[in-house]
């Protein structure tokens, strides 16, 4: 049988005052206390330890028609933030995250990639930069994520694969020095199903594709990201696709990587946008890429979806200039590979359009903290 002492229901009513304030904006004293059945006296102690934390503040009175007006209550959004970083080999993405999630800022910056601990020295840097540009104080930060082209360690510690970046092995302990805060690697497709999760919570299974310069997945059940015993489930890029054929950066041939990325289909020296743009004014050889990229996006979707019969959702900086049209064709040639002629509405666009790598790089610190509000407050 469970026990629970006095400090540990004083923590509960302490988080469920202030998930009631975050999920209720401008809410009053007595609708809280009646909606979670505590006493009033309760209800103001927790909102006593929230106001003197500067994690709630009063939003002016509520309307009355008899008697004293109450005070409405609401979250201080940026009371804390999370920082997301995406890096890439010449450039990085920094974005700030308030507490509901929302971006904040964000800025990019030129840095060439190197895995040593001189590019550390430059990135943090960079981070602090942009915490003075936007006022940021450091007791506001509740931990920095890197999203990397790589698989990580669970605790986030290092890159256990980073063929791409040639990064393999590279520790984070250099960065995590010049801050007072928990700093992360994450696997950037991690990242992108992160933030494709929290546009969509009603999401319970589904296998997301994040389609990017390079390619990269990850599979949800039950809402959660499974990443598998050792950290490698979803990498449906390294998946063979073409028997002998283009040779991937990971040293074998014919993997999804060389076909399904936006590597492949905008080609060297052209940007996606100025491909589609070509595209969609008729342009006869990105027309015909289109076509080539789409034969192999179905078979890779269709595959997929053999394995598990779920939702498919096309996330990533490509995938989000597909057009409704596009997403049209994309399901069409799907179908026509189909054995059972499905439905194929189960292939959905992510909602996630932009900076979802460095979003999402952010948005586990802002879960871990409204998990854990109740033990991070004072009591």
């Amino acid at each position: 049988m469970n026990t629970f002492s006095l400090t540990d229901i004083k923590k509960k009513n302490l988080s469920d005052v202030y998930h009631f304030i975050y999920y209720h904006p401008d809410c009053s004293k007595q609708s809280i206390a009646n909606a979670l059945e505590i006493s009033l006296p309760t209800v103001s102690q927790h909102l006593s330890t929230l106001l003197e934390e500067r994690l709630i503040e009063k939003a002016g009175q509520l309307a009355s028609a008899v008697g004293r007006r109450a005070a409405a209550y609401r979250i201080i959004p940026d009371a804390r933030i999370a920082v997301g970083i995406e890096i890439l080999d010449k450039k990085v993405y920094i974005t700030a995250l308030n507490l509901y999630g929302k971006k904040e800022a964000k800025e990019r910056y030129s840095l060439v990639f190197h895995a040593d601990d001189l590019y550390f020295d430059d990135l943090q840097k960079l981070v602090k930069e942009f915490m003075q540009k936007y006022r940021y104080r450091e007791e506001q930060l509740l931990g920095i994520g890197l999203g990397i082209q790589g698989l990580t360690s669970p605790d986030g510690a290092r890159v256990t694969y980073g063929k791409i970046l040639d990064c393999t092995g590279w520790s984070i302990g250099r960065f995590a020095g010049y801050f007072r805060v928990p700093c992360r690697f994450l696997h950037d497709a991690e990242c992108a199903s992160n933030s494709e999760l929290w546009e969509n919570p009603q999401i319970s299974d589904a296998i997301y594709l994040s389609i990017g310069q390079h390619l990269g997945g990850a599979v949800i059940l039950g809402g959660e990201l499974q990443k598998g015993l050792t950290g490698k489930s979803g990498t449906f890029e390294h998946m063979s696709l073409v028997p002998d054929g283009r040779t991937c950066y990971c040293g074998r041939k014919g993997c999804a990587e060389c076909y399904c990325s936006g590597e492949f289909l905008a080609g060297p020296g052209m940007e996606p946008e100025e491909f589609f743009a070509k595209k969609e004014q008729g342009d006869a050889a990105c027309l015909e890429r289109w076509e080539e990229y789409r034969r192999y996006l179905s078979m890779l979707i269709n595959n997929l979806h053999m394995v598990m019969e779920n939702t498919i959702i096309l996330g990533g900086n490509i995938a989000s200039l597909f057009s409704e049209e596009d997403i049209a064709a994309v399901r069409a040639d799907v179908l026509q590979r189909s054995t059972f002629l499905d439905d194929v509405s189960y292939i959905i666009q992510g909602k996630c359009r932009s900076d979802a790598v460095s979003i999402g790089a952010a948005l586990p610190f802002i879960k871990e903290f409204l998990r854990d509000i109740g033990t991070e407050a004072a009591m």
